[in-house]
């Protein structure tokens, strides 16, 4: 709980509060601050780019480090696009999100932005040149200048946000926050604000339940410039009057509603068409991160596809020896958004394997694996095919497992949040399987690492999946 503030009078906190504002030269608003600091972001951003797109010239025709084998091309020619490259990346740094409100803390995300927004200007811009006929800029240039702007980017904004938090510190006046209600999403509320020092706040006071009517008095009291309200949700009914109180004060008013329990993964207000909406659920991953995503799905399905070319021959030859029937399984599968696809697989079972018993789970020993088959599932080569469902695009490398529709119908009704799984594309390995929860294991814990993986995603936790998927191997031994 928080408590107030020194019970000085009003009088007495006014002209304290008149005297800071005089001695620090009517300090910024927290909000001017911020519109100044994005400003000079995007400052810094444009002359970046400016400067290293110069930078690499000399780098690369002026120096030793590298050879010039056709002669030392016109700097006229390089010059002239230079202003054109600073507003293309400047668009596209807008477009990825890199000066989002949410992003002025210089973090992983922002600094993800950065490199989107540096990478998609350079690949825009040569696709411009080519298309336009002008593709006579140096490879080793560009690929030099992708680099230099990514890196040097980060070291202008991680300098900038320095410059940021000593500004803050010194010459943003504290707003003054009063919070009104219970709850843990309040508790929570004021624990990341002061912990991870967003912006100056002063907290003035805490009134829990019960204590609405003394609202108007307390804002008079403190001097409060914002108020903070969130209620339990057995307590919802007290926000009208307080929001009624609130509405003939001059504070600002944040509004906390406690819907947690309906959220996984996202929870986020949003603004359609001038009406507010409260957004549960979404996919984390954005449109940028989809492409990109997608471009190392290609890449690496494609390599893989091409290092175990021999062993898809081998194989193929071991389950036409060991038993009749076709080489590859095909199984209907359910993926992202509910869309149904036809996993492939090499087949393990006999053609007959469910002619009486219909869609159940494989069992230790079961009797319908054939030979070759068991061993191929307790390695996972039977898995390797699905190589091809990521190449046309129903699948990714890493993601949740997809399962089959008579188990989804069921595991619907019996599993909370089982569907939310599926808000992201299936994948070959997942945060799940390389942590053991494969085959007939606690679907209950399945589901909560797969709602873990997509709740936390990123590129960088992709690459740590894949790279516990070849560390800890293919084999398991719920595999079977």
């Amino acid at each position: 709980m928080i408590a107030f503030s020194s019970g000085i009078s009003k009088e007495k906190a006014f002209l304290a509060r008149r005297r800071e504002e005089w001695y620090f030269g009517r300090m910024l608003k927290f909000s001017t601050s911020q519109f100044l600091y994005l400003t000079c972001i995007k400052i810094a951003d444009a002359l970046t780019v400016l400067l290293v797109w110069y930078g690499c010239w000399v780098l690369r025709f002026e120096t030793a480090y590298f050879s010039v084998d056709k002669g030392l091309p016109a700097f006229q020619f390089y010059s002239r696009a230079a202003l054109p490259l600073v507003l293309l990346t400047s668009t596209l740094l807008h477009i990825v999100g890199a000066y989002r409100l949410d992003r002025i803390e210089f973090g992983f995300r922002a600094a993800k932005k950065v490199a989107q927004g540096s990478v998609l200007g350079t690949l825009v811009f040569v696709a411009g040149c080519y298309f336009a006929g002008e593709m006579n800029y140096s490879r080793v240039f560009l690929c030099l200048f992708a680099a230099l702007l990514i890196l040097t980017l980060w070291i202008t904004r991680l300098a900038l946000h320095g410059l940021w938090r000593v500004w803050l510190g010194h010459f943003v006046r504290k707003i003054r926050v009063l919070c009104v209600g219970e709850g843990e999403l309040l508790e929570m509320y004021v624990s990341k604000v002061t912990e991870n020092h967003t912006y100056p706040v002063e907290w003035v006071g805490r009134l829990g339940l019960g204590q609405e009517g003394q609202l108007a008095e307390t804002i008079v009291r403190t001097q409060a410039e914002q108020v903070v309200v969130s209620f339990p949700e057995g307590a919802a009914s007290k926000y009208a009057p307080v929001l009624e109180i609130l509405s003939g004060e001059l504070v600002d008013v944040k509004v906390l509603p406690d819907f947690g329990k309906y959220s996984t993964f996202t929870y986020q207000a949003v603004d359609e068409f001038g009406v507010p909406l409260l957004s549960f659920n979404q996919s984390p991953v954005g449109a940028s991160d989809r492409a990109l995503k997608r471009v190392v799905d290609l890449i690496g399905a494609s390599f893989l596809i091409a290092l175990f070319s021999p062993v898809y021959l081998l194989l193929a030859v071991a389950i036409k020896l060991s038993s009749k029937g076709p080489i590859f399984f095909t199984q209907e599968r359910v993926g992202a958004d509910g869309n149904r696809f036809p996993i492939y697989k090499f087949r393990t079972m006999r053609t007959d394997a469910e002619e009486v018993t219909g869609a159940v789970w494989a069992v230790k020993d079961d009797p319908r694996v054939t030979t070759i088959g068991k061993w191929m599932r307790s390695t996972s080569l039977d898995e390797i095919p699905q190589f091809l469902n990521v190449l046309r695009g129903e699948m990714s490398l890493v993601g949740p497992r997809p399962e089959r529709p008579e188990f989804v119908v069921r595991f619907k009704r019996e599993v909370p949040k089982y569907m939310l799984r599926h808000k992201m594309k299936s994948g070959i390995t997942g945060w799940a399987q390389v942590n053991g929860w494969r085959g007939n294991t606690s679907i209950d814990e399945r589901i909560k690492h797969d709602l873990y993986y997509i709740g936390h995603w990123s590129h960088l936790f992709d690459i740590k999946i894949l790279c516990l998927t070849l560390l800890k191997g293919f084999r398991n031994e719920n595999a079977y």
